[in-house]
């Protein structure tokens, strides 16, 4: 992602283009020897992963006629190593008050979380902003660091250097500004050798670029949330494997990765948060918010959650769980919940002649809360829908495995997010195949979009009427995930479609579902609902998602990232039934971007496939999103 040439890109220009360094690190020390030399060595032990994995910074510079990176280290010595020109601005500087008290130096993260990023440091004479430009021989990108944007951020204790690639030697040239618009470059060119990826592929996913085409994709990079998974086969092992792995993956228009972090728990949603930095919910209930050097910054966690306390801040619910959301004024939505007991409830989702008892149930709470913890606003969908509408997978032991025996899964909502245009929340129920409209000063239920079927009363006068923009296009959506208005008023959704149905109907065979995104025209007027565009590509093999899954329109384009979740092998949909899926199934995913035309054209496509086997670690993207790089200079 190359931008136009400021003073600092000039510098470092012939930089890009320079053959490297022949000399090996062994070579450059041993000339260098007694010459007041320095190599900074970071040793980045990835969370047990492999060891070995170094982050090597050095200081260079740029030999003044040939343009290549001079080994000064052996010549001169870095303390007299100058780029070219610089010891004339240098003097210069030395007679006005903007100056460097402390020159830049660059270290790899001390925290192993992210080891793709490296740590600048110095001190200035007085507050600056800072430019930074990297290069790594190949791409070219500026970082700015404001303190008026970015005013958390000190370069006496570190200013993030991210976007680097795996495995490379990046140059980096320090550029600083102060209010009054007067510029000084730092003396020396610094240089980063980041780290190789993790080898062990338990530990880090195998990404495949089927298609790429840049100069038709959204700018910027595309963060996943990522997850890895072997079927469990009720091993208690396999489980805490699965659920153990948290990772969060930026990659570039090629696929290759320019950030990550890992964690100890699974991440549902993240969020980038106004002031920069990122949220994300974990399994067991938190809600983290970490800077791009993976440091935690704040963690909220649920009350009541069945772990008990933690450190951080408690917010007065059960659970916080799928998706957390930022609101303009920097308070939080996101999705808690309430047990309540039920009597003479279900006991089956099949068999509607099956015993009732009394059961203990699980259902969805909207919450708004603000950085102190403070519940402001809430909405409990016990209070305004019919607990007694269910979908298939209230048996599903979804709660059992997270810490509530013998809870129903009722709602299992999984998305929620709020629409600016007329104060309205929209919330994604998956076990009910049903979005929710609900108007936020008032806390009514709008409507009811979904299959109608089993809604009854007022419930039922809040459904709409399903028709196709072509005949026979129309078709609802089950068990779906991620619904998001668009700019022009529509409403896109991921429909897993999974089951095709609700109890006591026979569900849909594996082998005729279809996972897809799909969008959505509402007349709440008429109550008619059109359906306008889908992302099946006619003649193209079908996949079929059983959980999770993400779309959004993109701004600049309109066209759409697309990532599909679990996928189920291709090779086993004919083998299996629906509830042999958790304990048997092999997993992979994939990530696209497609235009909105009809047919659709994938632009860009992502695929992690680790093939079948009982011990195959599958991968699997929870949700992904088109951000740009952080820092970097428009």
């Amino acid at each position: 992602m190359s931008k136009a040439r400021s003073p600092v890109t000039a510098l470092v220009a012939p930089l890009v283009t320079a053959p490297p360094l022949t000399r090996s690190p062994r070579q450059r020390k041993a000339s260098g020897r007694g010459r007041n030399s320095l190599l900074t060595l970071g040793l980045v032990t990835l969370l047990g992963w492999e060891a070995g994995a170094i982050g090597r910074s050095a200081l260079a510079t740029v030999e003044p006629r040939s343009g290549s990176i001079a080994a000064v280290l052996a010549e001169t010595g870095p303390e007299q190593a100058k780029a070219p020109g610089l010891a004339t601005a240098e003097a210069k500087g030395s007679r006005r008050a903007l100056r460097f008290v402390q020159q830049p130096t660059v270290m790899a993260n001390p925290n192993p979380q992210v080891p793709l990023a490296a740590v600048l440091q110095f001190e200035a004479s007085e507050s600056v902003e800072t430019i930074v430009t990297v290069s790594d021989g190949t791409q070219t990108w500026t970082l700015s660091f404001d303190p008026k944007t970015h005013p958390q951020l000190d370069p006496k204790q570190g200013l993030p250097i991210v976007g680097m690639r795996p495995d490379r030697r990046h140059t980096i040239a320090v550029e600083i500004k102060n209010a009054a618009g007067r510029t000084h470059r730092a003396n020396r060119v610094l240089a980063f050798t980041t780290p190789p990826l993790p080898e062990n592929s338990e530990n880090f996913p195998r990404l495949e670029v089927s298609a790429s085409e840049p100069e038709r994709m959204e700018p910027g990079v595309t963060m996943l949330s990522v997850r890895r998974r072997r079927p469990t086969l009720g091993q208690r092992e396999a489980v805490a494997f699965n659920q153990g792995f948290g990772m969060l993956l930026a990659v570039d228009s090629a696929g290759e990765p320019v950030w990550f972090y890992r964690t100890d728990s699974r991440i549902n949603d993240f969020e980038i948060l106004q002031n920069g930095n990122i949220a994300y919910l974990t399994q067991d209930y938190r809600m983290v918010e970490i800077d791009w050097l993976g440091n935690t910054v704040n963690t909220f966690w649920a009350k009541n959650r069945p772990q008990g306390p933690t450190e951080g801040i408690a917010i007065e619910t059960t659970t916080l769980h799928h998706d957390i959301d930022q609101l303009a004024n920097g308070n939080f939505i996101g999705l808690g919940t309430e047990r309540r007991i039920l009597e003479n409830y279900y006991t089956s989702e099949t068999d509607p002649n099956a015993p009732r008892a009394t059961q203990p149930v699980m259902g969805d709470v909207v919450l708004e809360f603000d950085r102190q913890g403070q519940v402001l606003w809430s909405w409990n969908t016990f209070d305004f829908l019919d607990p007694f509408r269910i979908g298939y997978e209230t048996f599903s032991g979804y709660w059992d495995r997270r810490g509530f025996p013998g809870t129903l899964d009722w709602t299992h909502s999984n998305n929620v997010i709020y629409d600016s245009k007329d104060d309205s929340i929209l919330l994604s129920s998956r076990y009910l195949s049903a979005i929710f409209k609900i108007d936020r000063a008032s806390g009514d239920l709008v409507w009811i979009l979904g299959d109608p079927a089993g809604w009854s009363g007022k419930l039922a006068e809040k459904t709409f009427t399903l028709t196709g923009a072509a005949e026979g296009t129309e078709r609802w959506f089950y068990h779906q995930h991620s619904p998001s208005p668009s700019h022009n008023g529509t409403v896109l959704v991921f429909d897993n479609g999974n089951f095709g149905t609700f109890p006591f109907e026979p569900p849909l065979p594996l082998v005729e579902t279809r996972s897809r995104a799909v969008e959505y025209e509402i007349n709440e007027t008429d109550r008619t609902v059109t359906q306008v565009w889908s992302s099946e590509i006619p003649g193209e093999e079908p996949v079929l998602s059983f959980a999770m899954g993400d779309v959004d329109a993109l701004p600049q384009t309109d066209n759409i990232l697309l990532s599909e979740g679990l996928l189920l092998a291709r090779e086993q949909v004919a083998e299996l039934e629906w509830e042999e899926i958790e304990p048997k199934a092999n997993v992979w995913t994939r990530v696209r971007e497609m235009t909105r035309g009809t047919p659709p054209e994938v632009l860009w496509e992502v695929v992690l496939d680790s093939g079948i086997g009982p011990d195959v670690v599958g991968w699997v993207f929870y949700s992904s999103e088109r951000i740009p790089l952080p820092y970097q200079e428009d």
